[in-house]
């Protein structure tokens, strides 16, 4: 069921049951069978959910279909631990109370799923609990407090919920009790659903009516669908600059304020190729319209030549506004983690680069409009993309090349994801992708004008900039994730201090409990 709540499923509605049968099936039992379930639930989760991954290995690592399913089995081994940890911490602190479970349940995953999708470089966020309600627009309106993990928080609440009310009821003796304690749980889930609801609806209400307040801004996205084997080749350098110099003659036609290509559009190295920039130059000349495009950039730091995947921002007049370097780079794609570890790894893979990182956030000023850049990986880092807002950004850019991913359901689950980061901050959010899909996400999450996979195409959107109070989110950031992180090693140094002064196993706590 959590496979099928993501894209191209989109079956969201299972989210707010699909837990009820693992939390079921720890029932009763020894921890050590508990964390084993909560390892192979994660492996069956996140190895279909994450299928795409052997797509990129096989066609642009060039390694054998057997060798890409070992690494997509790596990787949802890692990720599975922490559902593991996750069902054995569950168990071991609830001890058996319906109240300690129903109410550590969602602050426990929220815990977790933050410290997987957040902390150092190594941080994946993909398959996030909350990102599967990125359609459901009411519910997804909260996160502009908390973030997408407060949604997440929210379905494994309901879950809990649902699942003491079940067990209550087909365990119990249909007592008065009983009954009580069903309608409770029923209860508790339906008033909290109701609450969070009308608060996205009244969010949303509130939008309609002040949306239109806000300085237009007309854009054009430009949609190569540039072949990955090609692109690089220089046989078809002139095919592909040609090809984005007729998407930007057609997208001037309509005057937009700014044009926007996708990262790393360009098969040169903007600004130190003169001869190839030049021709870039004289696209933006020729339209008299500012251009934001993606290309990669060299320079010598310590004797040694260093890469950065950057953005550009041009000018009419054809001279460069400033440059945005890439920060959050992706493992095994952009550079090779523990490398002298894994010195084999980008032997083997023709895909891998070894690029730097840029050194911190950058906000455009564009004739007095403030823009900000995210680059592909970026956008699924909800901190990292609401720094510039916080900066003064108006709205922000986010540029990608899908082309690794094919048709897989990945393209779409990436844009479910840029849709969290426009409630997060309420801004609107700008997408050109090389392959699709290129669209805009308004600051309430609704995705417009949605290209369509692997098609030359072209957008002209209209967007509002903000200009108004920035969002709790955007000025506190993870504040709730940290606090439920903070509340649960609270709860867990409780525990164990309760365990010291009384061992579990010398207490009454009910027929849940198995200290093994």
């Amino acid at each position: 069921m959590l496979v099928l709540i993501f894209p191209r499923f989109n079956l969201d509605i299972l989210a707010w049951f699909a837990l009820i049968p693992l939390f079921f099936l720890i029932q009763g039992q020894p921890l050590l069978r508990v964390t084993a379930f909560g390892f192979w639930s994660g492996m069956v989760f996140y190895f279909f959910g994450l299928r795409w991954v052997t797509n990129t290995i096989v066609n642009y690592g060039n390694l054998p279909v057997i060798v890409s399913y070992l690494v997509l089995l790596l990787l949802a081994a890692y990720l599975s631990l922490y559902m593991a940890l996750f069902c054995h911490l569950l168990k071991r602190w609830s001890r058996g109370n319906p109240l300690y479970f129903i109410f550590l349940a969602p602050g426990l995953w929220t815990a977790l799923e933050y410290l997987r999708s957040s902390h150092s470089e190594f941080g994946f966020s993909w398959l996030g609990l909350g990102y599967s309600q990125s359609g459901n627009l009411p519910v997804i309106q909260m996160a502009k407090i908390t973030g997408v993990y407060g949604v997440s928080s929210l379905i494994v609440f309901i879950n809990a919920c649902l699942y003491h009310a079940l067990t209550t009821w087909l365990t119990g003796k249909r007592s008065a009790q009983d009954k009580k304690q069903v309608a409770g749980g029923l209860g508790l889930a339906l008033v909290t659903l109701a609450l969070w609801i009308g608060y996205g609806q009244a969010v949303l209400e509130k939008w309609k009516n002040t949306a239109s307040t806000g300085k237009p801004l007309k854009v054009g996205l430009a949609q190569g669908n540039i072949a990955q084997h090609v692109k690089w080749n220089p046989l078809y350098q002139n095919r592909v600059v040609e090809t984005y110099r007729k998407l930007s003659l057609t997208a001037a036609k309509s005057r937009p304020g700014l044009i926007v290509w996708p990262e790393a559009a360009i098969p040169f190295y903007y600004s130190l190729d003169k001869k190839n920039s030049t021709l870039i130059k004289n696209i933006v000349e020729t339209t008299k319209i500012p251009l934001l495009l993606g290309s990669p950039y060299g320079e010598f730091k310590s004797q040694k030549r260093v890469l950065y995947n950057s953005a550009y921002l041009i000018g009419a007049n054809g001279e460069t506004i400033g440059r945005y370097d890439k920060i959050h780079l992706v493992p095994f794609g952009e550079f090779v983690p523990f490398k002298k570890l894994l010195w084999f790894v980008s032997k083997m893979v023709e895909g891998i680069g070894e690029f730097g990182r840029g050194e911190g956030d950058r906000v455009f000023d564009l004739n007095g409009t403030k823009l900000a850049v995210s680059i592909c990986y970026e956008i699924t880092f909800p901190d990292l993309v609401r720094r510039p807002i916080l900066h003064g950004a108006e709205f922000l850019v986010n540029i990608t090349n899908d082309a690794w991913f094919g048709k897989s359901a990945a393209s779409y689950q990436h844009m479910d994801m840029a849709a969290l980061r426009a409630v997060e901050n309420r801004v609107a959010i700008v997408r050109a992708a090389n392959t699709g899909i290129s669209g805009t996400i308004d600051p309430t999450g609704a995705i417009r004008q949605a290209t369509k996979l692997f098609t030359e195409d072209i957008v002209i959107t209209e967007i509002r900039l903000h200009k108004g109070e920035k969002t709790f989110y955007t000025r506190h950031g993870d504040l709730f994730s940290q606090g439920c992180l903070l509340l649960v090693g609270l709860f867990g140094l409780g525990t164990w201090f309760l365990n010291r002064i009384k061992p579990i196993n010398q207490r009454s706590a009910g027929p849940d409990i198995d200290v093994r």
